[in-house]
């Protein structure tokens, strides 16, 4: 399923997680994200994190959400299901269950090709993803400042459209140098969409 817009109306509450941080936010706005990259700009507690969290996690936590009423989310104009948001989007994060696993960047990508039958090999989505060679051999865990290219690329040989990240502070951004706009700038050269959550 190709993503050219998405709309999302919930009313609730979300307790966001991820690696780096945790809070309780709101969802009480209403969104339009379009094909190509949505940077949603906002203090981290401020409702960005938690759209991004509900269309990517839903699945996997539902326990840590409060839904007031069953979200409402248009693809493409057609009415989808959190079931289906759950197949099509990847949370960047390591809590992720795609990214539980010890096992290498390569093995993982592998492991997504076999289940997506798309026609890559594992070394053209290193090329892709720009991703050092000694570091595609690693588990996500050490990939040091590649580690959102390593998740990316996984999720991308699963077949994913929808990339969520969780919400990061500018610093934590800027820390990751160059490889976080090559890498928003490879997922909208590929069609896919991005919800990109940033502090002031």
């Amino acid at each position: 399923m190709k993503i050219q817009n998405i709309s999302v109306e919930s009313d609730g509450y979300a307790f966001c997680n991820s690696v780096f941080y945790s809070a309780h936010d709101l969802l009480t706005n209403n969104y339009t994200f379009s094909a190509g990259i949505n940077k949603l700009h906002g203090d981290i507690d401020s409702g960005i994190w938690a759209i991004s969290y509900l269309l990517s996690m839903y699945n996997f936590c539902s326990k840590k959400f409060t839904l007031l009423e069953q979200p409402k989310i248009l693809i493409n104009g057609s009415t989808v299901s959190l079931d289906k948001m759950a197949e099509i989007s990847c949370y960047l994060d390591e809590s992720f269950p795609l990214f539980s696993s010890k096992k290498t960047v390569r093995n993982l990508v592998i492991k997504g090709l076999r289940k997506s039958k798309l026609e890559y090999s594992p070394d053209e989505i290193r090329d892709m993803f720009k991703i050092m060679d000694f570091r595609f051999e690693r588990p996500i865990s050490k990939t040091g400042n590649e580690k959102f290219k390593a998740m990316a690329a996984i999720g991308f040989s699963y077949g994913k459209e929808l990339f969520c990240f969780p919400w990061l502070s500018q610093m934590r951004y800027h820390a990751f140098h160059n490889h976080m706009p090559d890498l928003l700038d490879i997922l909208a050269n590929n069609d896919k969409t991005v919800i990109l959550p940033l502090g002031n």
